[in-house]
């Protein structure tokens, strides 16, 4: 009987080295898996903390940029408001000087209107043929 009880013993005992032995080639594929993990892990920080240095600067500069053209902006949109209320000052006056001066402005209108233009032309035109044969006796004692 004593050796039935020392063949089951080591058969407990083989199976409890198995045991062991498996749990063991486990723990090393688990922690082999556990140490790709780390290092995907390490990497992506790595490339994000790469990143961030590279990025934050120009998207600084770029926060910076936005932020004159929007003070440059403002102030072209204050000197356009500026500028409509002078304009809008100035079509004021110039309604009020029509308006006083408007018949004024009517009479000089018409009385431009009523020059003889051609007989203007033709008396400049006879007025250099009398005078350039004059101009042409007087260039000759220079």
């Amino acid at each position: 009987m004593g050796n039935t009880e020392n063949k089951e013993q080591n058969d407990t005992v083989v199976t409890s080295e198995e045991v062991l032995v498996e749990i063991r080639n486990l723990t090393k594929k688990k922690l082999f898996w556990q140490r790709i993990g780390t290092c995907c892990i390490a990497a992506i920080t790595g490339i994000v903390l790469i990143t961030m240095l590279i990025v934050i600067p120009q998207l600084e500069v770029t926060l910076d940029h936005i932020n004159d053209t929007a003070l440059e902006a403002q102030k072209s949109l204050n000197e356009a408001n500026t500028m409509i209320t002078s304009i809008t000052k100035a079509s004021d006056n110039f309604d009020s000087l029509v308006d006083k001066n408007g018949e004024g402005i009517t009479n000089a209108v018409q009385s431009m209107a009523e020059i003889d233009f051609e007989g203007l032309n033709k008396a400049i035109k006879d007025l250099q043929d009398a005078v350039g044969p004059l101009a042409a006796f007087m260039s000759k004692f220079r």
